[in-house]
C-alpha cells in the first residue's frame, strides 16, 4: 500500500496533473513565455493579456466572415490595441526617469522619452547666443 501513496506527503496520486505540472508541459512550447509575478498588478495585467491574445485572435479569424467584424472596426481595435501598448511603453519609461533608472524598452519598441541626434541639435541651438558682429 507504501508504494500507492506519494511518499512527499502520504497521499494517494489522483491521477490528475497538478498546476504546477501542467505549467512545467507548457513552458516548452514556442508560444508560450513565462513571466514572473511581483505584484496583485501584473497577475491583473497577465489575466487581461491572455484574455486580450484570445480575443484578438479570435477577431483577426473572424473578420471580414461575420457581419458584425467588419474589416474597419477590426483595424480601429487593432489601433487601440497598438496605442495601449504605446502607453504602457511610455508609462514604464516615465517611472525610470523619475527614479533615474535607465529604460530599455521591449524588442520592437523605443524610448519614447529618448531625443534623437536631430532634437538635442535644435535644443543645443536654442541654448547657444548668437553672435552678433558689429
Amino acid at each position: 500500500m507504501a508504494e500507492n501513496k506519494n511518499e512527499s506527503n502520504g497521499k494517494k496520486p489522483s491521477g490528475k496533473e497538478s498546476w504546477q505540472d501542467r505549467k512545467l508541459k507548457k513552458v516548452v512550447r514556442d508560444d508560450i513565455d513565462v513571466i514572473s509575478r511581483k505584484t496583485l498588478d501584473q497577475s491583473d495585467f497577465i489575466t487581461m493579456l491572455n484574455t486580450h491574445d484570445n480575443v484578438l485572435h479570435r477577431l483577426r479569424m473572424t473578420m471580414g466572415r461575420n457581419k458584425n467584424i467588419t474589416f474597419e472596426k477590426a483595424q480601429e481595435f487593432i489601433e487601440r490595441s497598438q496605442q495601449i501598448r504605446e502607453e504602457i511603453n511610455l508609462l514604464n519609461a516615465e517611472m525610470c526617469e523619475l527614479m533615474e533608472w535607465d529604460y530599455t524598452p521591449p524588442r520592437g519598441f523605443s524610448n519614447p522619452l529618448e531625443k534623437t541626434d536631430e532634437e538635442e541639435n535644435k535644443v543645443s541651438k536654442k541654448k547657444t547666443p548668437s553672435t552678433v558682429s558689429s
